[in-house]
């Protein structure tokens, strides 16, 4: 993931830092094409980010994410729990940096 729930502005700092998580966070992801060949047959229509979580989808995978976010969540009407959090994440650290891995 490219994105961290919790990285509000004032706690997270560190640019290069990555954390793997149980928790899948919900935005700005990606996976390989084997996962979603697994996962695209019983996709649901709406709180697809609830339903990631579930051990069911997890299978206890893991997923690795920044702690400064490089992903930026401009919200929607659709998507991600139809945007109930959509205020919480205007507190989201961003980072803009470049960063040479």
């Amino acid at each position: 993931s490219a994105f961290n729930d919790n990285g509000k502005k004032g706690i997270v700092g560190d640019v290069s830092r990555l954390v793997r998580s149980d928790f899948f966070p919900g935005l700005g992801w990606m996976i390989c094409r084997r996962i979603w060949s697994e996962l695209e047959p019983k996709w649901p229509d709406g709180y697809w980010d609830d339903w990631f979580r579930e051990p069911e989808q997890r299978k206890g995978r893991q997923i690795i994410r920044p702690e400064v976010s490089r992903t930026f969540h401009f919200g929607s009407d659709r998507g991600a729990s139809y945007n109930q959090f959509g205020e919480a994440l205007l507190d989201i650290e961003l980072d803009t940096a470049d960063f040479d891995w």
